[in-house]
């Protein structure tokens, strides 16, 4: 009983090793721009920021780049200004006048 409950063990650890290494090992495919993609996303998933790290990616809006551009200051006397976003960017919302409820 105890040999089977090890060798299940046993079996059980190096499946889980395999499927850790097969896991690590598909990042290789993707292009330093793939990842800084996943750089722009809000909760940025370990093993991409781990990957970045490790390819020592310098990212900038969402494309792998050698240098930063230089950016205008948004500090001034009474702290962090921060710059009105592009209105064109921002979606018109449209009412449903199908619904059965109102805004």
């Amino acid at each position: 009983m105890n040999k089977k409950l090890l060798y299940s063990l046993l079996g059980l650890f190096i499946g889980l090793v395999i499927s850790f290494g097969v896991n690590a090992n598909y990042l290789i495919d993707w292009s330093n721009d793939d990842l800084c993609g996943w750089m722009e996303s809000t909760t940025i998933p370990e093993y991409i920021q781990d990957e970045v790290d490790k390819r020592e990616i310098l990212c900038y809006g969402g494309i792998a780049v050698s240098t930063l551009p230089e950016s205008d200051s948004h500090e001034g006397e009474n702290g962090t200004a921060f710059p009105s976003p592009d209105l064109s960017l921002i979606p018109e919302a449209i009412p449903d006048t199908n619904s059965d409820y109102s805004y």
